[in-house]
């Protein structure tokens, strides 16, 4: 047993980051973008580029958050924005929620960080092959929103999701 502190959270963070990425092998993208001193302003917006060359098959959706002890709510709206070359941008509102009504957090933890990744449409269907990029941006009231490290994207065949 490891029984210096520092260490033992380091092991925990590494073997968590393993299982979160072999817990989904076979994802289009499932990546995170820091957010700048850890508060979420609305001019960033981090992006991602999909190349999805099979639309045949459903895909879930997700969006990847992680939050520090700093965050003040139990819930978080992002606007996620989808476009391609071949057809008109879409927007939509999402809200995540983060901790249940009393205040306990419902992602993984360890220490003061806390990963989320929550699905926003399942079953979806891309329109077509090809290149789409996705943009996030943060839709609170508060800017920037303190307590917001990390936030990225997930797309994975509902077959891996499962």
């Amino acid at each position: 047993m490891v029984k210096n502190p520092k260490i033992r959270n380091l092991i925990c963070l590494v073997a968590m980051m393993s299982c979160m990425l072999s817990c989904n092998h076979g994802a289009l993208v499932d990546e995170f973008r820091p957010v700048p001193n850890q508060a979420w302003n609305y001019a960033f917006t981090p992006a991602f580029k999909v190349e999805v060359k099979d639309n045949t098959i459903p895909y879930r959706l997700k969006v990847n958050v992680r939050l520090t002890s700093e965050y003040r709510y139990a819930n978080l709206f992002v606007l996620v924005h989808q476009r391609s070359a071949k057809h008109k941008p879409s927007s939509k509102r999402i809200e995540l929620q983060v901790a249940d009504k009393d205040g306990r957090w419902l992602g993984k933890g360890i220490g003061s960080l806390y990963s989320y990744q929550i699905a926003y449409n399942t079953n979806y269907h891309f329109p077509d092959t090809g290149t789409y990029y996705f943009k996030i941006e943060q839709n609170m009231r508060d800017s920037p929103l303190k307590g917001v490290s990390d936030v990225g994207i997930c797309v994975l065949p509902e077959s891996v999701a499962k």
